[in-house]
């Protein structure tokens, strides 16, 4: 583990902006793919692994929170709300702006999203709004076509500061690997025979992308800060730990949960980026791009559906090569924008109101102590 908080921050923005970064690329790259004719159809499904970028979020972003309540937890005026003030602001005000403009370019008609839905309810957005769309298959991904992650990472969000606080080891942590992995598998196959709607299409997408299916990624995240804190690192990891994650494993090997094996991949990608910090990775370009990553994943849908207007007349590697590099300088330029007005504003904004919060609660005890 790093000897100094100066090193710590640089492991942390080296190391998890790079993972970000890697991410919102898989992620660039398999919606650039799905406008592109004529792919080979192993190509195509080589480059749809691109959407487990959204589950490299997931392990950089459980990380990083469990980074961030162990460094906070001695400051004894540091309490939940304060928690969920700086999520709020870390997360909404750029989400609603995004809200806004997708509503106002794409209407509130018919999408596949909405399934036989006739358009977005009102409803809809206010659920969108309280970032409760992930609760309705309908809802969760049905305006800007990507915010089903956010809703899934709001609920993530909601459970850590309990989750911070049981999980305490990485005997812990791979208990908690092992029982969201059978949850998940349990709740999938229950309600895959007992659908809510009527349109099964909609609802096999809804179950793949629902809360319970990727948390045991975020499990995998947690298991990463415990295995990276602790000195030993992997020899950290004792056999009855060991074994326990090696039977998860074999269970999803068993019954074709896939999207966990990768998950591990992730979290074994992940470790070898930190330990073997290879300087083409771990530089300044990757971690400029890892701090606009949730305003690249936000607006990443306009500039491609701007880029795909554009009749490319080559070979189909060539154009999706061409509009892959098209479809990044445009996001990335507007993320620039949306990055420096809205999210660092936002975040200003969330650290002045947490500051109050202090500055009143320890004028609260000062007259409580003089009182007593």
């Amino acid at each position: 583990m790093p000897g100094t908080k100066g090193e710590t921050e640089h492991n942390k923005l080296q190391f998890v902006d790079t993972l970000r970064a890697l991410a919102i690329m898989g992620v660039l790259l398999v919606h650039v793919s799905q406008h592109v004719d004529g792919l080979n159809g192993w190509l195509q499904k080589g480059l749809s692994l691109g959407a487990k970028g959204v589950a490299l979020f997931y392990l950089a972003s459980a990380f990083t929170l469990f980074l961030s309540l162990s460094r906070r937890s001695g400051d004894r005026k540091e309490r939940i709300s304060a928690y969920l003030v700086r999520r709020f602001f870390r997360i909404a005000p750029l989400y609603y702006v995004m809200l806004i403009i997708y509503l106002v370019v794409n209407g509130t008609g018919p999408r596949f999203w909405l399934g036989d839905q006739e358009g977005v309810t009102v409803a809809n957005i206010a659920a969108h709004i309280l970032f409760l769309n992930g609760l309705n298959p309908y809802w969760i991904n049905s305006i800007i076509g990507v915010e089903w992650s956010i809703a899934v990472e709001c609920m993530f969000y909601l459970c850590v500061p309990l989750l911070f606080k049981l999980i305490r080891s990485i005997r812990h942590a791979a208990w908690f690997v092992m029982g969201t992995l059978l949850l998940s598998f349990g709740l999938n196959t229950v309600f895959a025979n007992a659908p809510w709607i009527s349109d099964h299409p909609l609802w096999g997408h809804y179950l793949y992308l629902w809360f319970p299916n990727q948390l045991p990624v975020f499990g995998l995240g947690i298991l990463l800060f415990l295995i990276w804190k602790d000195e030993r690192h992997w020899k950290s990891v004792d056999r009855f730990s060991g074994e326990l994650l090696l039977g998860s494993i074999l269970f999803a090997l068993c019954t074709g949960m896939t999207d966990y094996l990768i998950g591990v991949l992730l979290l074994l990608g992940a470790y070898a980026l930190y330990h073997w910090q290879p300087f083409w990775l771990l530089n300044r370009g990757w971690s400029w791009i890892g701090c606009l990553s949730y305003s690249m994943y936000l607006t990443h849908m306009l500039a491609l559906e701007i880029v795909s207007q554009i009749e490319l007349p080559f070979s189909p590697v060539v154009n999706l090569t061409l509009m892959f590099v098209m479809t990044l300088l445009l996001t990335t330029g507007l993320s620039w924008l949306t990055y420096s007005w809205i999210e660092q504003p936002g975040i200003r904004w969330g650290k002045k109101i947490i500051s109050r919060m202090k500055s009143v609660r320890s004028q609260e005890d000062s007259v409580k102590e003089s009182v007593a």
